[in-house]
């Protein structure tokens, strides 16, 4: 059963308007640069599925964003590897990082892989609960809560082993394990 323009139109804009800023400080966390091509991918993706938003669209909508994300990187990926292969050269640094941080977090951040820092980000970030990041993630409320404290558990351990590096190279510049 489909709207009218008018009242989908109407629907749409409250979508809209309601969501546009977290959908964009989502897109934005990621990569700043490609911000307002994946909030505008998104929210055509939402007039074409409009009956089918849930009643909570936030979670939806950053899914949504979500698998834009990832696909306007694939497409990047696929670029760059045809322009290396055409030009025969080699790429400096293929990765951007979307996100700047200093110190042991961002270290720890970046040693883990891709899904584990996803799912912390959405909760962190977006505040994601477990229903939202199920949503988000395309899975169960209870795969969501395994994947979310598994991920911390290994961020735990990737921030300990940073800090102990840290406290090592300290160490061996003349810090508080050589006696200094």
């Amino acid at each position: 059963m489909g709207l009218d323009r008018q009242t989908r139109e109407a629907c749409f804009t409250r979508l809209f308007e309601a969501n546009y800023s977290a959908v964009r400080a989502y897109a934005w966390r990621r990569r700043p640069d490609t911000a307002d091509d994946v909030v505008s991918e998104t929210f055509a993706i939402a007039w074409q599925r409009l009956e089918r938003v849930p009643d909570t669209p936030l979670p939806w909508l950053i899914g949504v964003a979500r698998n834009v994300h990832r696909n306007m990187e694939r497409a990047e990926l696929r670029r760059r590897q045809r322009e290396m292969r055409s030009a025969s050269t080699e790429c400096g640094d293929c990765v951007t990082a979307s996100v700047e941080m200093d110190g042991s977090l961002a270290e720890a951040l970046g040693r883990l892989p891709e899904g584990d820092r996803e799912i912390l980000l959405l909760a962190a970030w977006e505040r994601l609960d477990r229903a939202g990041l199920a949503a988000a993630l395309g899975c169960s409320k209870t795969a969501a809560g395994v994947r979310l404290h598994r991920a911390r558990k290994r961020l735990e351990a990737a921030l300990s082993v940073v800090e102990t590096e840290d406290l090592i190279g300290s160490a061996q510049g003349g810090g508080v394990l050589n006696g200094s």
